[in-house]
């Protein structure tokens, strides 16, 4: 299939008429389409999904109501058309889609989709074609299934590298797309009306058999499993659909409050302001309290030089009472020991008697020592007084009145400023806040919470009855041989039967094996081999993929790199993406809403030469921030058949033009 060019009326933001125009050259292949965020290029994404499919996608690719893709400011003038047409050809035929919604006659103002009347029409080869056959003709060259592998953004690639998690609820949805795709789905509702006719017979069995004296049991055993797998698929299907219910009910919350996150962070800003603004008044009061208690005691700094000489005094006769005092303790105990020596007649340090010379000596330095403490008086009154002086002395010592006061006032000069900050401050958030209900953004966000601790109960309940399915399923299997190895239950054709569905959806569940083993195969080596392009490190020697078909890199050695960047990630996404494509369809038309904000330029230049090689057309829309005009672009230039800018006529209407590449 090759795009030929696709029209607008009133599209999203694309007020009238906007039209543009595939390059259809082999070679010059190559569409770029520049313009800023939010200004419409995923919107021309959409155009196409729409006209194909009849549905555009927002975030979490969910869909976007009919009435919300008309352009507001054409709504604002009373043209309720919107209409997109695509021209293509097919398989040697011109095709024109087109695809029209329009105010219902009895409507004022549409305000939902029902307010809408829907018309498709196809020509082929300027010959218009039955309305029933639409669908069929657009299915046999771009089926809805393989839209996601020619038109994607960058949500897609983050959807895509949840592959890696095994087991993951998400990854088991997106595992089923993709077997979708490949034609895995055939093989797998042959399975399932096997099974469905395995339960019809196994029913007819039961009443058969429990007329058969002495398989009474078997026969109820059976029923009572089969019972029992009917209530799990039963409870398992409920589970399924609630979890879905509840991931929209979430990602419809994820959308509601990322629109007022803003909100919801000024609000968090405002409160943390409001407290830090409630800490600075009550600090500022206690400044104050200080302030005037040291000013209380300011007084005594005034007296610290007189005191300070006085208290020098008081040290100078305390230091002599003390020396007087100690040199008479001294002397005491110097006497006490020549009396205890004289009075015993021996040496009072070795215990001998004590020759009389030395007796002698010891009367005499007795003497001297007693005639020194007549002399010395200590007068204790007084050493008491100077010892309380100084005491009072200490106790009127100064507070730093000045130095405090002058560390109080700058405290209070900083939080004055601050208090003036958090002040504006909140005065700007509260304006931003005004009229909105913040108790309903918080309401909100716990409910989330809630939504998203309730998907991880769901997804384990999912988990536990599909193992209690399988379970069950080996029972029925077991019964079902034993039954078969009993003459009286193989003379029923009930049993047959059931022997035939059994081998039947067998046969089914190993083909389907098998083919996932081929195809998974086919992936791996195509995602490999775009890989090897794509990568900027050319040491690593491919790409291990899972059951649930995502990609892990492989060193040089053949060992798993489980530490990747999200640079890498975007890589070995865009890997899948395209051995995925070139597994599942014909080479056809990519639109892509370009990824390139996570990667270097090296990888950069990598994707541009790589992909036009792969596709029969290549549109690219990029944003300055991810392309530059004047240097990005050179690893394709030569391979650029046209290129548009979208450009902002007001909020609400964007113009599409094109320029020179």
């Amino acid at each position: 299939m090759k795009l030929l060019s696709l029209s607008m009326h009133n599209f999203m933001p694309y007020k009238g008429e906007n039209t543009i125009v595939f390059p259809e050259d082999e070679i010059r292949n190559v569409m770029i389409v520049f313009g800023d965020n939010m200004r419409g290029k995923t919107s021309l994404l959409n155009a196409l999904r729409w006209v194909f499919y009849g549905k555009a996608l927002g975030r979490h690719l969910r869909e976007i109501p009919l009435h919300e893709l008309l352009n507001k400011e054409a709504a604002m003038e009373s043209d309720f058309v919107i209409e997109a047409a695509v021209v293509f050809e097919a398989e040697g035929h011109r095709y024109e889609l087109r695809r029209r919604a329009l105010k219902r006659p009895m409507v004022a103002f549409p305000s939902r989709p029902e307010d809408f009347q829907v018309s498709v029409g196809l020509q082929k080869d300027g010959m218009a074609l039955p309305g029933h056959v639409v669908e069929s003709e657009i299915n046999r060259f771009a089926p809805e299934q393989v839209s996601r592998f020619f038109l994607f953004d960058g949500e897609l690639l983050q959807e895509y590298e949840s592959l890696l998690i095994e087991g993951s609820e998400q990854g088991r949805r997106i595992k089923e797309a993709i077997e979708q795709v490949l034609g895995v789905p055939t093989l797998i509702n042959g399975r399932d009306e096997a099974e469905t006719l395995l339960k019809q017979f196994r029913r007819h069995q039961q009443r058969d058999l429990s007329h058969v004296v002495g398989l009474e049991r078997q026969a109820e055993k059976q029923a009572e499993f089969q019972r029992r797998q009917e209530s799990l698929e039963n409870d398992l299907a409920m589970l399924r659909e609630k979890l879905n219910q509840t991931k929209s009910e979430r990602s419809s919350l994820d959308d509601e409050l990322e629109k007022v996150d803003s909100i919801h962070r000024a609000k968090t800003r405002l409160d943390h302001l409001r407290r830090r603004q409630s800490e600075i008044d009550k600090r500022l009061g206690a400044i104050s309290v200080d302030k005037q208690l040291t000013l209380r005691s300011a007084w005594k700094d005034l007296l610290q030089p007189k005191l300070a000489a006085r208290k020098e005094e008081l040290y100078a006769e305390q230091t002599k009472m003390t020396a007087l005092l100690a040199e008479k303790s001294a002397l005491e105990s110097k006497r006490d020991d020549l009396q205890q020596m004289l009075n015993e007649d021996t040496c009072p340090t070795c215990g001998r008697p004590a020759e009389e010379s030395k007796r002698y000596e010891a009367g005499k330095l007795l003497g001297e020592v007693e005639a020194k403490l007549r002399r010395i008086s200590v007068d204790y009154v007084s050493l008491g007084e100077v010892n309380a002086r100084i005491r009072e002395i200490d106790r009127l010592a100064g507070v730093g009145a000045a130095s405090r006061i002058r560390a109080l006032d700058e405290e209070r000069a900083r939080l004055d400023v601050e208090l003036t900050k958090i002040e504006n401050d909140a005065e700007s958030l509260s304006d931003q806040i005004k009229g909105v209900d913040t108790a309903e953004i918080a309401r909100k966000r716990v409910l989330r919470d809630s939504l998203l601790q309730e998907e991880a109960r769901l997804e384990r309940d999912v988990d536990d009855r599909t193992r209690e399915i399988d379970k069950v399923k080996r029972e029925l299997a077991i019964i079902a041989k034993s039954l078969d190895d009993l003459p009286q239950a193989r003379a029923k054709r009930s049993s047959a039967m059931v022997k035939v569905c059994m081998a039947v959806e067998k046969l089914f569940e190993e083909s389907i094996e098998r083919l996932r083993k081929k195809l998974k195969a086919e992936v791996a080596a195509k995602a490999s081999e775009a890989f090897a392009h794509l990568t900027t490190q050319k040491s690593y020697s491919g790409l291990e993929i899972n059951d649930n078909y995502g990609l892990t890199i492989l060193d040089e050695n053949g060992a798993r790199v489980t530490v990747r960047s999200a640079g890498a990630e975007q890589i070995v996404a865009l890997s899948l993406i395209d051995g995925l494509a070139r597994t599942g369809r014909a080479a056809g038309p990519v639109v892509m809403d370009t990824p390139f904000g996570r990667l270097d330029l090296r990888h950069r230049d990598n994707i541009l030469r790589y992909l036009p090689t792969t596709t029969g057309q290549l549109v690219l829309l990029v944003h300055d921030g991810e392309i530059r005009r004047e240097s990005d672009l050179a690893p394709l230039a030569s391979r650029i058949g046209a290129a548009y800018e979208i450009k902002e006529v007001s909020p609400r209407h964007s113009r599409i033009e094109r320029v020179h590449s």
